[in-house]
Formats: structure tokens, sequence, C-alpha cells
């Protein structure tokens, strides 16, 4: 049960967490709220949370408490460039994807180059990692410091971060779905560009970025997080030959906006110092329907009547054409107009193609495809560019 070893505090402040995340808040905010009540019963010195992109996992937004700002950017530069364990990307696979890192570093912690070069230094111990996860696709991610010398994080206390975060990865979702659902879609705007040089350090950008830019929530670095993880991604990508997902995530801004932001190195024909370039631009119909798609939870079966139905096929068509029974299709049809609140063909077609405009997800576009569970001994130190999850 939850709650055992913890007290009555424990099973209030869960409570707690899960009508937060059944009350459709934006997902910063969310983040937040559970934070507070996480800290109540699960002590600890600083933390962070983040919400992710489903395809990559890379961060798109953050609510941090108290870490200075170098250690953020360190703590990037580990995620993406550095063989260490427990990083996000393996933790993400784990069948319960909640990882001490005393647990994958078999009660060493020096054994990890971010305890060594970040923790160490700045006085800190226990690390304890989540990923916010649900029917396989992750939203979000949170991690948890305690100061040098204080205890491990208890068994009680990981099982309490477990029985959380499948519902924290319900409301960030339904935070940006129905985000999505209220805002109009924004006009047009052109791209932006910065180009960072590898010290992090920004050597130009045009007007345009500028005014991304200050549409991203602030998260108390230079640049948003997400700019400089695509970097760094790039430039992973770039040294490794291109294993791995690319360096791409989509954000959703202060204004409502979904913004493509993306990577990719660049070097000089005349052999100067290597840049990377980091562009930033509105979302194509191509690039956001299939997070609009993992929003609604469509099964693969469900996305393919979907089509049909938005494409006006009868039932008895549909039926042929994906050799099932009528029965099954009005089952499933029912299941999917329950998804998106809509009571029939003509509410579901004009929601898909005027609220989300989704067309280009029947043409896969891109697919998040759920992570596949490891067991805990795969969780350890990883070459640099091994493929990320």
């Amino acid at each position: 049960m939850v709650g055992t070893g913890l007290g009555a505090a424990a099973i209030a402040a869960r409570q707690s967490i899960v009508r937060l995340c059944a009350s459709q808040l934006p997902p910063l905010e969310l983040l937040e709220q559970v934070a507070h009540r996480v800290r109540s019963v699960v002590p600890y010195t600083t933390g962070g949370s983040t919400t992710v992109d489903p395809a990559t996992l890379l961060c798109t937004g953050m609510f941090v408490e108290g870490a200075p700002q170098q250690m953020l950017r360190d703590l990037i530069d580990n995620e993406h460039t550095e063989a260490d364990f427990a990083k996000f990307n393996q933790v993400a696979r784990l069948r319960r994807p909640v990882l001490r890192l005393s647990e994958a570093t078999d009660g060493a912690l020096a054994r990890s180059a971010r305890h060594r070069k970040i923790y160490a230094p700045g006085g800190y111990g226990p690390e304890l990692r989540a990923m916010f996860r649900t029917r396989g696709v992750c939203w979000g991610r949170g991690l948890w410091l305690r100061s040098e010398g204080d205890p491990d994080f208890a068994d009680a206390e990981v099982e309490f971060i477990a029985s959380v975060a499948e519902h924290v990865a319900h409301g960030l979702r339904t935070g940006l779905l129905i985000r999505s659902i209220r805002d109009d879609v924004a006009l047009p705007e052109p791209p932006g560009m910065v180009v960072l040089r590898d010290d992090d350090t920004v050597e130009s950008l045009t007007v345009e970025a500028e005014r991304w830019l200050d549409d991203f929530p602030p998260e108390g670095l230079e640049l948003p997080s997400i700019v400089y993880q695509v970097a760094r991604h790039a430039s992973m990508l770039a040294d490794t030959g291109g294993s791995g997902p690319p360096a791409r995530a989509r954000v959703r801004l202060r204004s409502g906006r979904w913004l493509l932001v993306h990577g990719a190195r660049l070097r000089t024909a005349d052999g100067g110092p290597v840049r990377t370039a980091v562009m930033l631009e509105p979302v194509s119909r191509a690039e956001l329907a299939p997070l609009i798609v993992e929003m609604y939870e469509l099964t693969d079966r469900e996305r393919q009547i979907t089509q049909l139905l938005v494409s006006g096929k009868p039932i008895d068509e549909i039926a042929r054409t994906l050799s099932i029974s009528q029965h099954t299709v009005r089952d499933h049809v029912k299941a999917i107009f329950g998804k998106f609140g809509v009571t029939s063909r003509p509410e579901l077609t004009a929601m898909l193609f005027h609220e989300h405009y989704l067309p280009a997800v029947w043409n896969g576009a891109m697919k998040v495809t759920a992570m596949p569970p490891v067991p805990l001994h795969e969780c350890s130190e990883s070459r640099p560019g091994a493929r990320r999850s």
C-alpha cells in the first residue's frame, strides 16, 4: 500500500497530487504544485521537473528549485555528451521508471561522472530520477538531490514517487491537450536562428530568434534549456555519425504557439572553429500532428479507423478494408468518440481538421513509439554515442 513507512502524510499527499493531475493545469504550473507536495513527504535539498518531447525525450520546459545555472548546464552536458549511469533515456525504458543513482552504481556513487564532476563539488550526494510515463509514452521527468552525508532515498520514498509518476504524466498530457483545444492557431511567422560556440555562448542570433526566445517561460538560464539541449544533441550526433534520434523538439510557448527547435553543426571551409546552429520555427502540421495523436492516446487500430472515418467511409466499408466485423468497428468508433469528446462523425472531422490540423499524421510524418522495458542492470555506464530512446 502506498504510504507504508511514510505515514498518513504520504497518503494525503498522493491523493492531493492525483486531484491536481486531473485539474487540467498548465504543465509547468502542475509540476510546481506537484513538487511542493512531493517535498512534504520526500525531503530533498534541490530538485527539478521538466516536460519533454515524447519523440526525443528532450526537455521542453522546466521547474527548478534552487539549482544554480551552471549546474543545470553541466547536467545538460552530462546527459547528452558523457557516458554515465542512470541517464534519463535509460530510466525511461525501465519497467518502473524510477531509479536511485546508488542502485545503478551498486552503491558506489563515485562511479558516476555527474556525481564526481557535478554533485560532489556542489555538496550533493544521493540522487533520485523518474520519468513521467503513461502507456509507454514519456511526457516529463523529475530529479531530486540530497546533500552529501544525508541518507539515501528510502524504498518507501521511491515507491511514493513511482505511485504518482503515471498520474503526473496524465496531467502533463492533459494540460497540453486542453491548451491545444482552447488556443487559436497563430499566423505563420518567420524562423529564427541562434549560433552557439562550444562553450554555450551566443555568437550571433537573428531578430526573429530574439522574438521567439522572448516567448519562452523563464527558467533561470541565459537561453531556454531546450536550446542548449538541442545544441548538445546535435554536437553528439555529428561526433558519432548520426546515431540516435534527431536533435529536434516541439515546444509549447507562453503565447500558446508551438515551436520546432532543431539544431545542426556548422563547419567552415577554411577549418575555422565549429559552431552549432539552432533553428526556431513554427511547427508544421506534419510535426505537430503525431504529438496531438499521442495526447488523445489513440491505439494503432483507432488511428486507422479515425483516418477512414474522416475520409467519409461508411462502417461496412471500413470493416471490409480492415478485415474486421462491423460490430468491432462500431466499438472502436465509440472509443474514439469518447477520447475526443465528440458524439458524431462531423464533430470528429471538425475537431481534427479545424482544431488540430491532423491530416498529415496519416502520411506517417513521425511516429512516437512506446519505450520497450529493459532490466535494471542495463541502466549502467553507456557509450557517449549510444542510441538514445
